[in-house]
């Protein structure tokens, strides 16, 4: 491993920048979707894999080749990142719910889904595998691919790079046993998943001439658009297509803007802080908002434009206070978390996942 060359960005770099405003804006799709906007929605969440795929790998890679691989600060990290976000969000699920049900009269299929199994099974990332998404949150549905994919890159890549056979079975057993678990269904779609991770191991590029730098990027974000499908759903094989379409861009990304960006306000990556937080966050209020509009009780003869404009920046607003008081205190909780169990081996956060 001590051989292998990785294609990883720097953090203040303007490669780390635009893969944030990426970041944001599929968020952002996935958000206009739900308020019935004609955007890829969906598919949007093919862009989160990658991306996911590419910077987790990184620091998994990262780790083993410098021989401070840990098993214990790995998880660590990652459940912290996730449920900073996730608890508060299943706690506000259960209060739009109840506000929906009590106002605009009985729901007996969000009611169904308010259960204590399902919000159990939703805390430990088991949604698609043995629960429903709680509160019908629809967004839950793709955390618990993210949870298994997390563990399950770290074993691929022991096996590939340890050099004790035991090892070697032992990881190889515990994926087989994984797989098994999670299914078919969220197995399939580890295969984008992947396609991010494969991105530091290829050798970057750029062509001595910039205005062919340029155009090459500029090609491959016109071919990544037009791959989206803007039908939910569709099939495996398009979600796959925009998974390696937009895993292009983010190694053409990685490879051409790789160097300083020096700025005093980023706003990329304040626009990226909250992307995780609007993403899980927006459902229930948006579907609230949505059951009002088409109620009785809502005032107004006809919702304009206007109308709808304020009421997504509404959601928008609610999203970033949330994440005020969560997904931006996560370097905060890390290092306490660090510094109490793991005082001497605290060491500084660099990555945003």
């Amino acid at each position: 491993m001590k051989n292998v060359t990785l294609n990883t960005i720097k953090i203040n770099s303007k490669a780390s920048s635009i893969l944030d405003l990426l970041r944001f804006l599929s968020a952002l799709t996935v958000f206009l979707f739900h308020f019935y906007v004609p955007l890829p929605g969906y598919q949007a969440v093919m862009i989160f894999f990658v991306l996911s795929g590419f910077f987790i790998s990184s620091t998994v890679l990262k780790s083993i080749k410098n021989n401070r691989w840990s098993w214990s600060e790995y998880l660590l990290k990652r459940i912290t990142r996730l449920w900073i976000v996730l608890l508060p969000c299943l706690f506000l699920t259960f209060v739009w719910a109840k506000l929906q049900i009590n106002l605009f009269g009985t729901d007996q299929k969000i009611t169904n889904y308010l259960d204590l199994k399902k919000l159990v099974g939703n805390i430990f990332f088991l949604q698609g595998i043995s629960v429903k998404v709680y509160g019908l949150n629809g967004p839950l549905w793709s955390l618990s691919y993210e949870f298994w994919y997390y563990i399950l890159f770290p074993c691929i890549a022991l096996v590939i790079f340890s050099r004790r056979l035991i090892v070697k079975f032992l990881y190889t057993l515990i994926f087989i046993t994984i797989s098994i678990f999670v299914g078919e269904k969220i197995m399939l779609y580890f295969l984008v998943w992947i396609l991010g991770a494969l991105i530091p191991f290829i050798k970057p590029f750029k062509f001595k001439r910039q205005y062919l730098n340029y155009t090459f990027f500029t090609v491959s974000i016109v071919i990544a658009i037009c791959s989206l499908n803007y039908q939910a759903g569709s099939s495996f094989f398009s979600d796959f297509l925009v998974g390696v379409t937009f895993s292009i861009v983010i190694y053409i990304i990685t490879s051409l803007f790789n160097n300083s960006y020096n700025t005093k306000f980023n706003i990329n990556k304040e626009l990226a802080s909250f992307s995780y937080t609007l993403y899980l966050t927006h459902y229930p209020l948006a579907n609230f908002i949505l059951t009002w509009l088409g109620s009785p009780k809502w005032p107004f003869a006809k919702t304009t434009i206007i109308i709808k404009v304020v009421l997504a920046t509404l959601v928008l607003s609610y999203a970033w206070i949330i994440a005020l008081l969560t997904e931006k205190q996560t370097d905060k909780i890390r290092k306490l978390i660090f510094y109490t169990n793991y005082r001497s081996r605290s060491k500084k956060i660099e990555n945003p996942y």
